[in-house]
């Protein structure tokens, strides 16, 4: 699994949502079959329509502070910290 970054926007506020998913097509299939958390729907668009290109995450040092203690949207069953992802991933 990949850890994948998008800009979204929630509320009408710029906002970082973080993803896991196989790969990039995967995660446009979980956003688009599943709750996409509280990210607006036009948000998104541009990653389904190939405008944007989520970001893949492989440290800790590409992750806001703030995020450091989730990861939203998609699957996730074990419930991993960014952190704790991103230690499984060594």
């Amino acid at each position: 699994m990949k850890l994948y970054r998008l800009n979204v926007t929630t509320d009408g506020e710029l906002a970082v949502a973080f993803t896991l998913a196989e790969d990039v097509d995967s995660l446009l299939h979980i956003l688009e079959c599943q709750d996409h958390g509280e990210a607006d729907e036009e948000s998104l668009l541009p990653y389904f329509d190939g405008e944007k290109k989520p970001r893949v995450i492989r440290s800790l040092e590409d992750v806001p502070e703030d995020y450091l203690d989730f990861v939203c949207l998609a699957d996730n069953p074990e419930e991993l910290t960014v952190t704790e992802f991103l230690d499984t991933q060594e």
